[in-house]
């Protein structure tokens, strides 16, 4: 099947861009930015009651420009990774033409994502109560950028997502035919890389969301629904491209101990040189097995993920820890 309009558009752009990531940010966001900026978005008018917050709503439009950019970054950057991780495993899989996958399976029902990161939007993050859709108000266009702004942040999160979790989907198929050689595990490190860019992409994206508090003022509310929303992502991204490759070495693993074992209680006890160097030899074997790690990561992707961790906790603790001081420094 061939690949979908967004992914089609991205490989364009990887194939004609010296600096695809860096290039696709700034196309989504310095507009999105320009767009806001114009329709008055980031003018406070204090007599409403939706600039009762004034930088809390600032920090909204910067999050709303910022945050589309910052995930297509992120999707770009692993679509240019990937493919040839894709086309290794394909490569491998060829030689069995009973085992037939493919990649963009239901990556055709991407606009159905858009529209339920649409309709989440205007059910839970859009508090309409504040808002004045009459041409003669003052926040008329203030309102129309809040929707907009509301309604393209969801529509580019469900969207990511979604093609995010479908190539790691597939990604998980693949790995239940992936062969497993425990002396060259290093080979199956594109799947831990796979877990590591997506988990990277949500912690990023929650960190994005102290923009909301740029007035110093840490409110739960604006962290819950990217936390119901990111940390379930946070942890399918992690599973998804490792799970069937973890259980694929266990089981290699197990398999290997155990013929090990069995040769080792067939071998002879004597204690001549021929004997003594066999038995020793696979009773190194059988500890070196069982020490050898199940996931397709090495530790320098391991202690990249345990960082990667950390991002959103330091990034809110540092808001909160701001108004702390500030209010601190205010009363002093």
């Amino acid at each position: 099947m061939p690949s979908p309009a967004p992914i089609r558009l991205i490989e364009r752009a990887i194939e004609r861009l010296r600096f695809p990531v860096i290039i696709v940010g700034l196309l989504i966001s310095l507009p999105l930015l320009g767009l806001f900026y114009g329709m008055g978005a980031l003018r406070v008018q204090p007599d409403f009651e939706i600039w009762n917050r004034p930088m809390e709503i600032r920090g909204f439009f910067i999050l709303a420009s910022l945050l589309p950019a910052y995930l297509v970054m992120c999707f770009t950057a692993w679509i240019r990774s990937s493919n040839a991780l894709f086309a290794a495993i394909e490569n491998e899989l060829h030689e069995n033409p009973a085992i037939t996958i493919d990649r963009f399976q239901f990556a055709r029902f991407w606009p159905v994502a858009m529209a339920v990161g649409i309709f989440f939007a205007y059910q839970v993050n859009i508090n309409w109560s504040t808002l004045e859709f009459d041409s003669d108000s003052l926040i008329f266009t203030t309102s129309i950028a809040m929707v907009l702004g509301q309604s393209l942040t969801w529509a580019m999160i469900a969207l990511v997502l979604f093609f995010t979790l479908h190539e790691h989907y597939i990604l998980s198929r693949y790995g239940k035919y992936v062969q497993v050689n425990l002396y060259d595990l290093d080979r199956l490190n594109g799947f831990g890389r796979a877990a590591l860019s997506g988990f990277l992409m949500t912690a990023g994206a929650l960190a994005f969301m102290t923009l909301q508090s740029l007035d110093q003022r840490f409110v739960w509310g604006n962290y819950a629904i990217g936390l119901y929303v990111g940390l379930p992502a946070a942890i399918a991204f992690m599973l998804l491209p490792t799970w069937t490759v973890h259980k694929n070495i266990k089981a290699e693993k197990t398999k290997a101990e155990n013929e090990i074992t069995a040769a080792i209680s067939s071998s002879s006890s004597a204690l001549d040189n021929d004997s003594l160097t066999r038995l020793n030899g696979l009773i190194a074997r059988r500890e070196q097995i069982r020490h050898l790690r199940t996931w397709p990561m090495n530790v320098s992707i391991f202690s990249r993920l345990l960082f990667y961790v950390f991002i959103p906790p330091l990034a809110w603790l540092g808001a909160a820890l701001m108004e702390v001081l500030l209010d601190s420094y205010i009363a002093g």
